[in-house]
């Protein structure tokens, strides 16, 4: 192939296209459809990764990496042994925080909602999992007090502010299975916000030490840790040797068995992309097809004299892929980069909003990610080449006599 000979015609071809209207129309078309199609496909694939980073960071703010309990939640004795043991024979784990957790309802200002109920050690809990205080403070003035931490969205639906009386309500099922409701009240010590509304909306955090009291806990007894691993990698591998070095009761859940539902609801948002993809790719060719036709009928006795002269039939070929790539290429790189632009904007100043009722979070998350690029490249500039070869090759079909004749 002469590269110097094809280029230059490919070149001249397409400025001879700006002077007439219908071909420069087609040519924008089919430039924009990929353009448009590149810059879909990097919003589409950033917002989805997004999600799910937002949402897997978040969530492990509550439910850490691994959440172990006992089986049919019954209280677990001689914490302290657990954390040593683990911590002993598993070198991924970072942090053992032990906790209880009930189910019970808070009353405030004639309002009631039901909550999780979780008694934590305040300072280990900030320090694992940070949170923004809105008001008041995250730590208790003794390990015994009768203060409590709740979510802004909750404070709202209570109506209530720090230093305010919750009446806090629980109910224990005793050795025949008749309800014991326990009512206790606490004080308002601050109100936080995560951003996600499932869980500014439902916990209530206590002092480990008055929890056990208020949910009549033997003493050292616990009803599950909160477990922090070096890498997120490791999870599922660890959650199994947790369960196969302590046995029964113990039963470890991962941070996506405990957020199932929304991991789920990312799968299926990715699960259309294909579709998408493909449909994406039939406008693509078919613009590109349709402008190198027109092409190739437009430039027929052009060809003809090309061939008369001795042009060789590759030469005409790869003239034409050259027009199609160079319009792929151009609509590939301007529609990535539009749509890095765009997420970009939204990465720092998070111009689009969402119901953190609905979508989990208040502010569209985006991520980047360099195999982004290289997918929806790659992708493009293939369908596009493939979208010249028919035009390509019908050009090297021109009979030089027949073409020469051609008007």
């Amino acid at each position: 192939m002469n590269f110097q000979l094809v280029s230059f015609i490919a070149r001249r071809y397409g400025q001879s296209y700006r002077r007439k209207r219908f071909l420069s129309f087609t040519r924008l078309v089919a430039f924009f459809s990929v353009m448009i199609g590149s810059m879909a496909l990097i919003i589409s694939l950033s917002v989805l990764d997004g999600f799910e980073a937002s949402l897997r960071e978040n969530s492990i703010k509550f439910t850490s990496h691994i959440h172990l309990i006992g089986f049919r939640n019954k209280p677990l004795p001689n914490y302290q042994s657990v954390i040593d043991k683990l911590t002993r024979q598993l070198p991924e784990i970072t942090s053992i925080a032990p906790t209880i957790e009930r189910e019970g309802l808070v009353r405030s200002h004639g309002e009631i909602e039901g909550v999780r109920l979780k008694g934590i050690d305040a300072t280990i809990e900030l320090a694992l999992r940070p949170k923004k205080i809105v008001e008041g403070r995250f730590s208790f003035s003794a390990s015994r007090a009768s203060e409590v931490i709740i979510g802004k969205k909750l404070a709202r639906k209570l109506n209530c502010s720090v230093g305010d009386t919750l009446i806090i309500t629980t109910i224990l099922t005793d050795e025949g299975g008749q309800p014991n409701p326990l009512v206790q009240q606490f004080t308002l010590a601050g109100i936080y916000e995560t951003g996600m509304s499932q869980y500014d909306d439902i916990y209530v955090y206590m002092p480990r030490e008055s929890a056990r009291v208020f949910f009549q806990f033997p003493e050292n007894a616990v009803s599950g840790f909160d477990i922090m691993l070096y890498s997120l990698d490791n999870v599922a591998p660890v959650a199994r040797s947790i369960e196969d070095i302590l046995g029964y009761p113990f039963f470890a859940l991962t941070v996506t068995d405990l957020n199932s539902g929304m991991f789920a609801w990312i799968e299926l948002q990715k699960k259309p992309i294909p579709i998408v993809l493909g449909l994406i790719s039939i406008v693509a060719v078919l613009n590109v097809l349709t402008t190198l036709l027109i092409s190739v009928v437009e430039k027929t006795h052009s060809i003809g004299i090309l061939r008369a002269l001795g042009m060789q039939q590759r030469d005409i070929l790869w003239t034409f892929i050259v027009q199609g790539v160079t319009i792929g290429a151009a609509g590939t790189f301007i529609g990535c980069g539009i749509g890095y632009l765009l997420c970009g904007i939204q990465h720092w100043f998070g111009v689009i909003h969402l119901e953190g009722d609905v979508y989990f979070v208040d502010v569209l998350p985006v991520a980047f990610s360099v195999w982004h690029l290289i997918i929806v490249v790659a992708f493009s500039l293939i369908i596009s080449l493939l979208a010249t070869l028919i035009p390509a090759w019908i050009a090297t079909k021109v009979s030089p006599v027949k073409a020469l004749r051609f008007r």
